[in-house]
């Protein structure tokens, strides 16, 4: 904003808007007043101004850093408060005043080192956004929670709940609930180690839905618990991380049984999986019941031998698969084939994908998108004797065609890229591989992506033949001996680490680019910590 039209903003609203320490304020100042920011020190309580009678008509109260204590005084003069965040703050307890703010529409905590809340929100009828997140000291909800009948977003994203009040399904405006601790049912009648997922049916208004500690999760007696969610858009899954020791047959035969039920609508969106340590993937997992989804996450999903198959979802842009252990062949099944499938010639494997990353997959070693079955033909007149069943397949099916960044990293056993990799991806802008140690070579792909990024592949000896590649950025690889064949390079970046091996085939590269283009190739050498940040972008 220019600095004139800001300082008429400011002078136009200066009646309604107030930044800065509240002592400041006189009671005649305040009769216009609607929204208060204000800064103490962090040890102080936040004390407010004498208002002389003066009726207070403040919508919103926001509060910078401090304090330790809120008094009373806070809601006994702005009872009209709409909107009241004391993020990041100190408070460690809200007075059981709060409950006359029955205007209070959303009330922010977030970050604060609050313990419990107390019973007398059950008052504030109006509230619709309640945030508890990272409230490291917060352990338990009161049973008043569930009677925020407007209620539609209870956030409790990095707050450790153990205990919470049973029948969240009275909630029935609820669209967001983050973090929300699943468990068996097991405690009295009114506390509870978490909602049970029986609970959660009734919420059919829900757009957001995180659901933690799925491990303490029990069967359910319904498949339902979110299939009708017509609204959804967002779901997460996730487990809670053991530490020493593995899981038994049974934990893991009750999870894959729970995840099996957790079918979700057909209009869902966004699906990440966090720790899942069941041996195989749910039978829904296809283009079947996630035919609307554009963005998945598969994070540390260590168990499972194979990638589910997913590579026919009509319209997934965004796709990031970390911490897949188990998995050592990446082969058909991931795109969607099963052994002995024909292929129609209209097939379009991952049609919509723009974005793939792999990463800390430390046993991958073959990726492959179809079988590689060898047939004896005879010896010709070249010696050639190999009929790849393969070349007939990638011939008939189109595969990624509109990616656009693809990253392979920590996977150091991989040896090798797909070769059909570089021929269909016309789209590819980016490639960045790294910690790749068994590769030996890229090569031979005609439509590998403009820029090309290679860090610490330490058994890549060669890069050749890459006509669309205009930006190499490599650093890391101390045995890469031959690069050639980059017609269309215009920007090479270095490790001065290198500098003994690239002096090897860098001046045959800037006298190719003289040739081609008339002037000198653009060479950078940085340091390596200084490369390692720009591989990482």
């Amino acid at each position: 904003m220019h600095d004139l039209l800001k300082q008429l903003a400011c002078n136009i609203s200066s009646e309604e808007c107030f930044i800065g320490d509240v002592q400041t304020l006189r009671g005649e100042n305040m009769s216009k007043l609607r929204r208060v920011t204000t800064a103490v020190s962090k040890k102080d309580k936040l004390v407010l101004p004498s208002m002389n009678k003066v009726e207070a008509k403040v919508r919103t109260f926001f509060t910078v850093h401090g304090p330790w204590r809120i008094e009373d005084t806070l809601f006994k003069r702005f009872l009209l408060l709409r909107v009241l965040v004391l993020n990041y703050t100190l408070v460690r307890s809200i007075p059981n005043y709060i409950g006359k703010l029955i205007h209070l529409r959303l009330l922010n905590l977030d970050y604060t080192r609050i313990s419990c809340l107390p019973e007398s929100i059950s008052s504030l009828k109006n509230l619709q956004v309640l945030s508890l997140r990272c409230c490291y000291d917060l352990h338990s909800l009161p049973s008043a929670v569930t009677l925020l009948s407007s209620l539609r977003c209870l956030d409790l994203l990095g707050t450790k709940i153990n205990q919470v009040p049973k029948g969240i399904g009275k909630l029935k405006l609820l669209t967001h609930l983050g973090d929300c601790p699943v468990g068996d049912g097991s405690g009295n009648a009114v506390i509870q180690d978490g909602w049970k997922l029986e609970e959660l049916s009734s919420l059919s208004q829900m757009r957001y839905l995180c659901l933690v500690k799925l491990e303490r999760a029990a069967h359910c007696s319904r498949n339902a618990v979110l299939t009708d969610k017509r609204h959804l858009q967002k779901l997460t899954l996730e487990w809670t991380k053991r530490g020493e020791g593995s899981y038994s047959k049974e934990d893991v035969s009750n999870t894959e049984k729970v995840f099996e039920q957790l079918i979700p609508p057909h209009n869902l969106e966004d699906l990440c999986i966090l720790r899942f340590f069941g041996q195989q993937y749910p039978t829904w997992f296809g283009a079947t019941c996630l035919s609307s989804l554009m963005s998945l996450i598969l994070r540390d999903v260590r168990s499972c031998m194979e990638l589910p198959p997913i590579g026919q979802l009509p319209n997934l842009k965004f796709l990031r698969i970390e911490g897949a252990h188990a998995v050592t062949k990446v082969g058909p099944e991931f795109v969607g084939f099963k052994k002995g499938d024909p292929v129609c010639n209209d097939f379009v494997a991952f049609p919509k994908l723009e974005w793939l990353l792999f990463n800390d997959m430390p046993n991958w070693e073959v990726w492959s998108f179809f079988e590689e079955e060898v047939a004896d033909d005879g010896m010709g007149e070249d010696g050639a004797a190999e009929i790849r069943k393969e070349d007939a397949q990638s011939a008939r099916l189109k595969l990624l065609p509109r990616l656009l960044e693809l990253k392979l990293h920590s996977c150091p056993k991989l040896r090798d890229l797909p070769r059909q990799l570089g021929k269909d991806t016309a789209c590819l802008k980016e490639l960045s591989l790294r910690k790749l140690n068994k590769l030996k070579a890229v090569e031979n792909c005609p439509v590998l992506p403009e820029v090309l990024l290679i860090g610490y592949c330490e058994g890549l000896e060669r890069i050749c033949n890459l006509p669309q590649v205009s930006e190499l950025r490599v650093f890391g690889c101390p045995n890469l001996c031959h690069v050639e064949g980059l017609g269309s390079l215009q920007q090479l970046w270095l490790d001065e680490d290198m500098q003994e091996v690239t002096s090897r085939w860098v001046p045959g590269l800037q006298e190719l680019h003289r040739q081609l283009h008339g002037e000198d190739l653009d060479v950078y050498t940085k340091q390596l910590t200084e490369q390692y940040t720009s591989c990482g972008r």
